[in-house]
């Protein structure tokens, strides 16, 4: 709902809108409303870290121009009554796949930037140009690994895509540059040795070569993440130094030697739990439970179904192994990550993470922990100084949710509102 509602100049503040600094008690009513300014009033803020019960977000070209946690709001500015709601980041999927030029159905459920895991790095270079844009789209901002390290006939392979791959003799310098050059952003590396649903032994990355390539990747500024589903692999990737695991492994309960590398170099872990439920039972109970409130149905476009309705022809038991590591990693201060492998069969762009976030919390995060593992922390990781927090200067991805998320992470199905650039989705 929006009004406009005359109220008294709020307390002395700085806006940064349209590039110039402008003192907002002195700018007045005109000045203020010609920036095309707008406010969410009354409304709990969690900004990625700690919750403002009450407070004010004024955003006007496309930023946050400041976060009034006491006083009046701009007079003549647009008001989004935010009344019993909660207003949140914008979410960051830290696990997807690039698997359609169409980059509108994760915004229509809060997930405004995506990090993509393995995808043809020859379609990424307007998406690259839109995330520096504060200009309104519809579309999730996307970061990409393109190709990632895996060798001849191991995993990844055999599908009838061609692309370079680590085989005897590569210089591997020379290969990490080659994916930085493509435009990669950061580069992934495949630590399996079986295959997922034989589980018949595979050729992968030794610990040399992966030693290699993440030296080659920190060189050139590049954060190095790690495909492994079992632990003796994660441990690999950890003991090489990579920044981070893109699954959790749930092959074994994680030992006392892998929660000690994973804290001596400061890695992070996206457990994926929505895809370990996948693997788990067609039935896909956790998914089933979101995707069928009435508060989600509606908004779950057809190629999303498509991708959720998808089988994956097996069974794999793993969830409640992964969501028990999450557990023990978490309470050891191992930062975690929110994401899905979604554009893969039983896990869609957006919704997805609705998922992930109610199984992070099943595992024993708090929701507020939930939430900061979607929005500040995979923004401190990855270097993204411009999101991941509701905070003066920053991009305004907003999302308005019914309730309080921050207590009851359901609520989070109850999406009102969506901004992206601080333009309005149209869910």
């Amino acid at each position: 709902m929006s009004h406009v509602v005359p109220t008294s100049a709020v307390s002395r503040r700085t806006v940064l809108a349209a590039g110039a600094a402008v003192p907002l008690a002195l700018a007045g009513t005109e000045a203020v409303a010609a920036q095309g300014a707008f406010v969410i009033a009354n409304v709990r803020i969690f900004d990625g870290k700690r919750v403002i019960e009450r407070g004010h977000v004024v955003v006007s070209g496309g930023r946050i121009v400041s976060v009034l946690e006491r006083g009046a709001v701009p007079a003549g500015t647009q008001v989004h009554d935010g009344s019993g709601k909660t207003l949140l980041p914008g979410l960051i999927d830290g696990h997807v796949h690039h698997t359609d030029a169409n980059r509108t159905d994760a915004p229509r459920f809060g997930v405004t930037t995506e990090l993509d895991m393995v995808s043809d790095p020859t379609v990424h270079g307007p998406f690259k140009q839109q995330r520096k844009s504060y200009q309104p789209t519809a579309n999730s901002d996307l970061w990409t690994a393109g190709w990632w390290a895996t060798v001849p006939g191991g995993h990844g392979t055999g599908n009838g895509t061609e692309f370079p791959l680590v085989e005897p003799g590569t210089a591997l310098a020379e290969f990490v540059a080659a994916r930085r050059s493509e435009g990669s952003d950061h580069l992934k590396l495949a630590l399996e040795d079986r295959n997922l649903v034989t589980q018949a032994p595979i050729p992968s990355l030794s610990a040399e070569q992966t030693t290699e390539l993440v030296a080659a990747a920190r060189k050139l500024g590049m954060p190095s993440v790690a495909h492994a589903t079992a632990q003796r692999m994660a441990q690999v990737g950890l003991r090489a130094g990579a920044t981070g695991l893109v699954h959790l492994f749930a092959d074994e309960v994680v030992s006392a030697e892998t929660v000690a590398l994973a804290r001596r170099t400061g890695a992070f872990v996206t457990p994926t739990l929505t895809l370990w439920s996948a693997f788990e039972s067609a039935a896909n109970p956790a998914t089933n439970a979101v995707v069928r409130d009435p508060r989600v149905a509606p908004y779950i476009s057809a190629r999303q179904r498509a991708f959720l309705d998808a089988p994956w022809g097996f069974s794999r038991p793993g969830l409640a192994t992964a969501s028990r590591n999450v557990r023990i990693l978490h309470d050891a201060g191992v930062p975690i990550t929110a994401g899905t492998d979604s554009g893969i069969p039983g896990i869609a762009h957006g919704v997805s993470l609705l998922v992930e976030l109610e199984l992070l919390v099943r595992a024993g995060l708090t929701p507020r922990a939930a939430l900061t593992a979607a929005t500040a922390t995979p923004a401190s990781i990855y270097g993204f100084a411009d999101r991941g927090r509701i905070r003066q200067g920053l991009r305004a991805d907003l999302v308005l949710v019914d309730g309080d998320p921050t207590k009851d992470i359901t609520a989070l199905r109850g999406i009102s509102a969506v901004w992206r650039n601080g333009a309005p989705i149209t869910r």
